[in-house]
């Protein structure tokens, strides 16, 4: 039991050491255990026409400078609704002002019209579970990985939301190893989940052979 208790402590200190590095070009993520996505993640076209103001949006995030994003995302997502890339963009920026109600409220209307794009999912996701509203997070990373089974980052973070909050440990495993498959590099601290993972599960089975 002190070693399940030492090392769960310990994966879930490296997730707060992880939560501070931004994943891609969303903007970075303010809890500890998430990594948000937005355009870049789905390679969707934005015209040039406002491609310029959405990458000095972007640049703000990336900086933390959220009231400054969002001065810029809140009329290009009335101008724009067709880009759902641009609503989850300024749904991470109110995230992080602590506007969590106006961002799913963003969010879910524009999930009702552009319901395959996963970045938008994999935010719902983020918010449920920042509420402690678990089984509803769950539900979007699910759609997310479900729409696009190739978008790494609702795969990491529905493996932590598995792993950390539910205590599905070998769903969690398939979540991780499938983020890891996907990424360029691979992700030493996840490939150090993993194998703590497999570990325990390992640990468990030969137990209960043992016990029969």
């Amino acid at each position: 039991m002190r070693y399940l208790t030492d090392t769960f402590l310990q994966r879930l200190f490296a997730v707060v050491l992880c939560g501070a590095i931004a994943a891609c070009a969303g903007g970075p993520a303010s809890q500890p255990d998430v990594r948000s996505g937005s355009s870049n993640a789905e390679a969707v076209e934005i015209p040039q026409a406002i491609a310029n103001d959405y990458a000095n949006a972007q640049t703000l995030l990336s900086v933390e400078d959220y009231a400054g994003a969002v001065q810029i995302l809140e009329p290009l997502a009335q101008s724009a609704p067709e880009y759902p890339a641009i609503a989850t963009t300024l749904a991470i920026a109110w995230r992080q002002m602590e506007r969590s109600d106006d961002a799913l409220s963003m969010l879910q209307s524009t999930l009702a019209v552009h319901d395959g794009y996963a970045p938008g999912w994999n935010e719902v996701g983020i918010l449920h579970r920042e509420a402690g509203r678990f089984a509803d997070a769950e539900a979007a990373y699910l759609k997310a990985v479900t729409v696009n089974p190739d978008y790494a980052l609702a795969h990491f973070n529905f493996g932590i939301l598995l792993d950390l909050y539910l205590a599905q440990h070998s769903r969690a495993l398939e979540h991780y190893e499938r983020y890891q498959s996907l990424v360029p590099d691979e992700d030493k601290q996840v490939k150090r989940w993993i194998a703590d993972i497999s570990r325990r599960i390992e640990r468990t089975a030969r137990a209960a052979s043992v016990s029969q």
